[in-house]
């Protein structure tokens, strides 16, 4: 599948995308699918987090990538058919300390994702969401070990276990999945979630 992928320069899911076999592009809202990508997570605790800080956070999570892919969907509402898969993060679901802005953020995108779903469902437009647990880079007050003890599957998400999951909601087995928050994090938000490092905290 021919792929608009709006990410940072250099994410590496466009080339795990690229090697399960789609032609990943830049700039292309024909593309009958797109993949916007969230940023790296930083963590600040909410006593010192500044009104620029949490205005860049929502922009680069939430705001830039909407109206990014407003064209594409536009344009996917007008031919009938297209596939919104939004990589955001799993602290859009679960709370984490130092990450108010960040999930918060994802949350957002998370609600406009579902929101495309039921508005273009009828045109046969999907849009669903991709939650990746935690992955490398980690935040720095994050302690890896704690990280992958409170995960269920033993280990972090890594950027493979992204792609296929998104490869299979761009595909046709998932032609009648939309609107769904898919979490990839080996069970990390069933669990109470990971905690700073004491050694690192603030």
């Amino acid at each position: 599948m021919r792929l608009l992928l709006i990410a940072p320069a250099g994410d590496p899911l466009e080339r795990e995308l690229t090697a399960l076999g789609h032609d990943v592009v830049r700039d292309d809202i024909r593309a009958p699918g797109v993949v916007t990508v969230a940023p790296p997570v930083e963590l600040q605790p909410l006593a010192g987090l500044e009104p620029e800080t949490w205005m860049a956070t929502f922009r680069e999570w939430a705001e830039e990538p909407f109206f990014t892919v407003q064209p594409w969907l536009a344009a996917a509402l007008e031919r009938g058919s297209g596939c919104w898969v939004a990589v955001t993060s799993s602290l859009g679901t679960q709370p984490f300390p130092g990450a108010g802005a960040p999930g918060a953020a994802a949350m957002a995108l998370q609600t406009l994702t579902r929101v495309a779903a039921i508005e273009g469902g009828p045109q046969g437009v999907r849009a669903n969401v991709v939650a990746p647990g935690w992955r490398e880079p980690l935040p720095a007050q994050l302690d890896p070990e704690l990280a992958v003890g409170d995960t269920p599957g033993g280990r972090l998400a890594t950027t493979a276990d992204v792609a296929s999951a998104v490869g299979w909601l761009l595909s046709d087995d998932a032609s009648h999945v939309t609107g769904e928050v898919v979490r990839v994090d080996g069970g990390y938000t069933i669990t109470r979630g990971s905690r700073p490092s004491p050694e690192n905290e603030g």
